[in-house]
């Protein structure tokens, strides 16, 4: 999104029991009722990313970009192999298969 990252949300609705979490990271618990089981203390820390004109992400992926960066610019060491970014992407696509889309 322009200029900064906008909220984002995902709902797991499973047999058992629902969670979504949300905020502009992802970052927050907004609601969970799971058979048997409270999920607690699961506020996560940290403040976003800053990279000059836009302000977004969280957690670790400022080294991947440095990682992908590091590989281009100075002939470095892959980080993530090619095989568990098409791992990645098959995961998405049975998510969409089994939702219909």
């Amino acid at each position: 999104s322009y200029e900064r990252n906008m909220e984002g949300s995902l709902t797991l609705f499973c047999e058992n029991g629902t969670v979504k979490i949300g905020g502009q990271y992802l970052n927050e618990l907004e609601y969970q009722n799971i058979k048997d089981m409270e999920l607690k203390d699961v506020s996560v820390e940290g403040k976003a990313n800053d990279y000059g004109t836009y302000q977004g992400s969280m957690s670790n992926h400022d080294h991947v970009y440095e990682n992908v960066i590091a590989v281009l610019e100075q002939n470095g060491q892959i980080g993530t192999s090619g095989y568990e970014g098409l791992k990645t992407v098959e995961i998405i696509e049975k998510i969409y298969k089994a939702a219909g889309v």
